[in-house]
């Protein structure tokens, strides 16, 4: 049975939001005026929210925390033996996200009409990945989905969990630069001014550094517009530039042989893919397939290249730890620990292990530069601030030296 989301009006003139479900538009219309609601707008969620027809729907804002609690949700549910349409059901009515309600609701309806729940999931691409459909049509064919969903929950935790780590590695060094900046920006623009101003009279000359402050003060008053424009019009050069496959390709392999970004980049692109690889192995996933699906989940093109090219080695019948190590990107102990497994027979479980050290690594590593960050840039603003002010204090105390003759 499709889903309906609509608008309509109460007794009370106000607006209602909801999803429901009926065979068509006109008793979808007809369930909300025995609501005693007024109906203003009813669309089909699947019309409306698919992937495949706008991509500019308001479903790309469904956040990871969501689909993690949706899935850990289905998971339950479906290993309690509950029938998959019911569970969905229930599922969309304990979600309190009302485009995720819709989306589950879609997907409701399409099990009902006879597709899988994976054909369902490929209406919405922009909502579900290509890794999530792919877990999802594994679990079906085994006969294992309520087993599958569980895993898919704990991977998705651990995508969240990451994307977290990644926040934290961002947003408070992001925020310390911006008050920092903003702090020497109004200095510069609004005090130094007015300060300096009360040199002018005295007909002396000012030592350098004053003379330097009053240049960088007056050129930032003065061109803080056209360095506005200039620098939004290389940022738009910048990104015409990228568009090219090709040079974005250079620049992403230059990125990577950065000290310190390069590493922490390449961790989280390599824990990302060895957790997709480890989940999708577990899964009944075959390797190929796996290596494949988990192209998508890298950001950096020139690991997207080198894993293509594995994945096409071990079609060749070349072993996964010898086209890595070929490939020679990804970090050696992780290289080491997929060699253990192919040899052991536990090659999931050894991806697993090796992600879980990456993600290890790259907790700790941004724990530290967190760490050193804050004060690096306290020093680098007390110099600063430091420099301003003898700027300010060196030609009053010259003006006293030469009033004391």
């Amino acid at each position: 049975m499709p889903a309906f989301d609509y608008v309509a009006l109460d007794a009370g003139g106000k607006r209602q939001r909801g999803i429901l479900e009926a065979d068509s538009d006109r008793l979808a219309r007809q369930q909300l005026r025995e609501r005693q609601l007024i109906p203003v707008e009813v669309t089909a969620s699947q019309k409306k929210q698919s992937g495949e027809q706008g991509g500019f729907g308001l479903l790309q804002r469904i956040g990871i925390a969501d689909l993690s609690l949706f899935t850990r949700h289905l998971a339950t549910l479906v290993q309690s033996g509950i029938p998959l349409e019911e569970a969905l059901h229930a599922t969309a009515r304990q979600t309190r996200h009302r485009r995720l309600q819709s989306v589950v609701m879609s997907l409701r309806s399409s099990v009902l009409e006879g597709h899988s729940l994976a054909d369902g999931l490929g209406t919405f691409p922009r909502v579900f990945t290509p890794v999530y459909r792919a877990l999802v049509s594994s679990g079906e064919q085994s006969g294992d989905l309520g087993l599958v969903l569980n895993q898919l929950a704990d991977y998705t935790e651990d995508s969240q969990k990451l994307r977290a780590t990644l926040l934290q590695a961002l947003v408070y060094p992001l925020a310390l630069t911006v008050v920092a900046v903003s702090v020497i920006a109004v200095l510069m623009v609004y005090v130094v001014p007015k300060v300096v101003a009360q040199f002018d009279h005295y007909g002396q000359t000012l030592p350098l550094l004053t003379r330097i402050l009053i240049v960088v003060s007056d050129a930032m008053v003065t061109y803080w517009l056209p360095a506005l424009i200039l620098m939004a019009l290389a940022g738009l050069a910048g990104r015409w530039w990228m568009r090219d496959e090709s040079r974005r390709k250079r620049v992403h392999k230059k990125l990577l042989r950065l000290p310190v970004v390069g590493d922490v980049l390449l961790t989280v692109d390599s824990a990302r893919l060895l957790h997709t690889l480890a989940i999708l192995l577990a899964s009944g996933v075959s390797l190929i397939e796996a290596i494949k699906v988990g192209l998508g989940t890298l950001n950096n093109l020139h690991l997207q290249q080198g894993m293509n090219e594995v994945a096409n080695d071990v079609r060749e019948g070349k072993s996964f730890s010898f086209s890595l190590q070929q490939m020679g990107e990804l970090p050696p102990m992780a290289v080491y620990m997929i060699a253990s497994g192919e040899q052991s027979g536990e090659l999931d479980a050894m991806v697993k292990r090796s992600a879980d050290n990456l993600a290890r690594e790259l907790e700790m590593r941004v724990g530290v530069m967190t760490s050193l960050f804050e004060p690096i840039l306290i020093v680098v603003m007390g110099v600063i601030v430091l420099a301003i002010v003898l700027a300010i204090l060196l030609p009053i105390l010259q003006l006293n030296n030469l009033s004391g003759f």
